[in-house]
């Protein structure tokens, strides 16, 4: 299992593109075999900042996502709406 969390900055006058864009991508990532949570989150006190919460099956399945038509699309459609680079973790689970 794989968790990859990555926060968004966006430009006020881009939030409801960026809304729009994103929930396609959302809607056609979860259709992916290998992604078992891509969650997309507002935040509460600041309405320009956004999560998105992946959870996948494994790292290939990770890379395959960014192969996909639906990401390249949303990629291309929202890289103007930023206010600052997105910020990346990758998580990876723990065990004894």
């Amino acid at each position: 299992m794989i968790v990859k969390s990555v926060t968004f900055y966006i430009k006020s006058e881009y939030i409801k593109k960026f809304i729009e864009a994103t929930l396609e991508n959302q809607s056609n990532s979860i259709k992916e075999e290998g992604i078992k949570t891509f969650d997309f989150l507002q935040d509460s006190e600041n309405e320009s900042k956004f999560l998105l919460y992946e959870v996948y099956e494994s790292e290939n399945a990770m890379e395959e996502h960014l192969e996909t038509e639906h990401f390249k699309k949303w990629i291309n459609t929202v890289e103007g709406y930023f206010v600052s680079p997105r910020e990346r973790n990758v998580y990876i689970p723990v065990s004894k």
